[in-house]
C-alpha cells in the first residue's frame, strides 16, 4: 500500500540505520541539565532548554548524511558541495537551533542565499538533529511522565500525527522525531482531547487491515495508527511514518490536517 518508490524506500531506510548509529555515539554523553530542565512546569521540554552538545558530532552526522544521499542522488553533489562550503561551527549552531524547531522559513532563507534547492538544508538539519533530540527525550524520562495532557509531543512538540497498537492492544502515541511514546484511550483524539461519541471518525484502508487514520470532526486533526501485531517486523516510528505516508494523503483528501490541539501543561 504505501506510495514510496522503492529507491527512496531503500533510502529511507538507510537513513534511519545511520540515526541509530549517530544515536549510539551519543550513549555515553548527557544532554540535559536537571538544574535547567526542572524549573520548566510547561510542555514541550526540549525546546526551552539549552542541550548540552558537541557540534562536532552534529557536523560530522550531517556529513555523513550528505555522503549517503550523493550516492543515492549524484545530482545533488554540486548543492551539497554548496552547502559543505557554509558549514562553519556557528551555521553548524543555528541549523541545531532552527532544527529543533522546525523553523521551516529560516531553512528556505538559507536554501535561496545558498542557492540550493530548498528542501535540503531542512532536511540535513532536521535529520541531524534527531538522535540528540532520542538522547534528550530518553534523559528526561520520568519528567516527561509528569505531562498531564499529552496533544503534542511532551519532549520536543512534534504534533501527534503516529499512533502504534502495541502487543498489549494498547494505543501509543510516538514520536517519529524523538521516539517518545505515551498511552492513549483508543477512541480521542491525539490533539484536543476530545472523546465525544461520534466526533472521532476511523478511515480505513481497503484490503490494509495493518493501519488505520483517526480524524476528530472537533478540531480537524487526524493521527495514523498502525496495528504493529500485524507488521512482519515493527520498525522505527521515523520508518513507520514515512512508510505509512498515504495515511496522510488519506486524511488530507478528506480535509484533516495536523492540528496544533491545545497546549500541553
Amino acid at each position: 500500500m504505501s506510495v514510496l518508490n522503492k529507491q527512496y524506500l531503500e533510502q529511507e531506510e538507510q537513513i534511519q540505520a545511520l540515526s541509530e548509529k549517530w544515536r549510539d555515539t551519543l550513549e555515553n554523553q548527557t544532554l540535559t541539565n536537571e538544574e535547567e530542565y526542572s524549573k520548566v512546569d510547561v510542555f514541550p521540554i526540549i525546546p526551552q532548554i539549552q542541550l548540552q552538545v558537541d557540534l562536532s558530532d552534529y557536523q560530522g552526522f550531517i556529513l555523513e548524511l550528505f555522503t549517503l544521499l550523493e550516492e543515492n542522488q549524484p545530482g545533488l553533489a554540486g548543492d551539497i558541495a554548496k552547502l559543505k562550503e557554509v558549514l562553519t561551527m556557528d551555521v553548524l549552531g543555528q541549523w541545531f537551533q532552527e532544527g529543533i524547531a522546525v523553523n521551516h522559513l529560516f531553512f528556505e532563507e538559507f536554501a535561496k542565499n545558498a542557492n540550493v534547492k530548498d528542501w535540503l538544508p531542512m532536511f540535513a538539519a532536521e535529520h541531524g538533529v534527531r538522535p540528540f533530540l532520542q538522547k534528550a527525550a530518553a534523559e528526561l524520562n520520568e519528567i516527561l511522565k509528569e505531562a498531564k495532557a499529552h496533544h503534542g509531543c511532551p519532549a520536543c512538540g512534534e504534533p501527534s500525527r503516529l499512533a502504534v497498537i502495541s502487543k498489549t492492544g494498547k494505543k501509543e502515541i510516538t514520536c517519529p522525531r524523538c521516539s517518545y511514546s505515551w498511552e492513549e484511550k483508543k477512541i480521542s483524539c491525539a490533539h484536543c482531547g476530545c472523546e465525544e461519541p461520534g466526533k472521532i471518525e476511523i478511515l480505513r484502508v481497503e484490503k490494509d487491515d495493518r493501519a488505520e487514520v483517526h480524524v476528530c470532526h472537533e478540531c480537524k486533526g487526524y493521527t495514523k495508527v498502525i496495528d504493529t501485531r500485524k507488521l512482519i517486523r515493527k520498525d522505527a516510528p521515523q520508518l513507520l511514518d514515512s512508510k505509512f505516508i498515504h495515511l496522510d494523503y488519506i486524511a488530507q483528501e478528506h480535509g484533516y490536517g495536523v492540528s496544533e490541539g491545545k497546549d500541553v501543561h
